[in-house]
This record gives C-alpha cells, structure tokens and sequence, in this order.
C-alpha cells in the first residue's frame, strides 16, 4: 500500500533514542542580521566555521550554506560545519517597525533592528540540541531492512519550498550513499498508520543525528 503523502515536513521531534521522554528543551543561539541564507523551522543548523561569520546559526539544508560550505544532500562531516540540532523558531527585533519578533524562520537578507537589551543586532535561533534527540522524517524513496541503522543527509531544501515558514525537507533515500559521514541515522519506521510502506517514498521514519555529524559529541574542533 502506497503511503499517503510524499510532501516533506522537515524533522519534528519526538522521544529520546532509548524512548525516554523528550524534555522539549532548546537553546538560544545567535543568527547574523541579514543572514545570506534563510533559516528555517525543521531545518538541521550548524555554527557557521568560516566567511567572517564563524560562530552564527546557519541553516544546513540548503546546498550551499551561508559560510559558503556545502550542505542537502551533497553534505559531509569530512570538510563541514558540524550540526548543533534542529531549529524550533527565532526572534529578533524588526527593522521596520521596531518590535519584537517571534517566528518560524527568517528570510535571507532580514536585516534586525538593534535590540535595545543587548545594544546590538543579533537575532537568536532557538534550537534542539539534544545529541539523542530523536526526530520523525519523511523519506524520499523506499526504506529496506538493510538501511537500518545507516546514515543518510537531507534533500536539498530551497526558500521557495517552505510552508507557512516550515521546512518541507525529505530524507535523501534514493540519491545517497549511506555513508557515514551523513548527518542522520536511520532508527526504525515511525508506525504512522498512513505512511509506513517502507517499499514506497514517503514512509515517516525515526531517525537520529550521526554522531560524527554532531558538533557536541564527533570531538572534531569545526
């Protein structure tokens, strides 16, 4: 039985690898005024590592990061910004009417006003940076048994492709290589009632970060 959608909903959390509950918990972490590329809700972010930027938040789906790196589905732990989690949301103050502002993402080339607490114009992205966090996908292609437990990377993800914000980013299935140095492994079928065929694309799989992709836990200085 085919599953019922092939659309892409970015990576939503769910449990602790284990299942233990998820705290939910998030941190802050600066983004740049008028980041090059956008930053999206779902979306895997790094620490930018290079460009004069190095230490900002930066979206990791896109295929060309904003510290000029690479990142969808082309992306490799071997020469690349490590991941710090998911992003859940942003805020920053807006520069057109001066107000605190809280959303899903922030376009590429939003410019922040300067936030009066901090005197500076940094925005800050809230992410999910649990090593163990598990998250649920959707799946390009068919899943089989012997992909359990490998690694694969996002599909390349565009600004025009989001919705309402949201990432629509898929798991790169039927383009990758399993490699190792991919940014999410693989843990089991998410059992969604409607898109658990693992023989057809779309099937909502449980994964979890690789380790070696994971700036808090590969131990490489990024």
């Amino acid at each position: 039985m085919a599953n019922a959608s092939t659309t892409g909903f970015g990576f939503r959390m769910a449990e602790m690898l284990g299942n233990t509950p998820a705290t939910q918990g998030q941190s802050k972490y600066l983004i740049e005024t008028a980041p090059g590329v956008g930053l999206y809700q779902n979306n895997p972010v790094s620490r930018q590592d290079s460009g004069g930027a190095q230490g900002y938040l930066q979206d990791v789906s896109f295929a060309t990061t904003d510290d000029g790196g690479t990142g969808g589905a082309s992306y490799t732990t071997a020469s690349h910004a490590l991941l710090v989690g998911v992003l859940n949301g942003v805020f920053y103050v807006a520069n057109t009417t001066k107000k605190p502002t809280w959303a899903g993402c922030v376009a590429a080339s939003t410019a922040f006003a300067t936030n009066p607490n901090t005197n500076d114009t940094d925005g800050w992205g809230f992410v999910n940076d649990a090593p163990l966090q598990e998250y649920i996908v959707k799946c390009d292609a068919a899943v089989t048994q012997a992909m359990r437990g490998t690694c694969f990377n996002t599909n390349n993800f565009s600004a025009g492709s989001a919705k309402d914000c949201q990432s629509t980013v898929t798991l790169d299935i039927s383009g990758a290589t399993a490699a190792e140095t991919m940014m999410f492994r693989v843990v089991r079928s998410a059992e969604d009632p409607e898109n658990q065929d693992i023989t057809a694309a779309g099937l909502n799989a449980v994964v979890v970060m690789n380790g070696a992709a994971n700036l808090y836990t590969n131990g490489r200085d990024s």
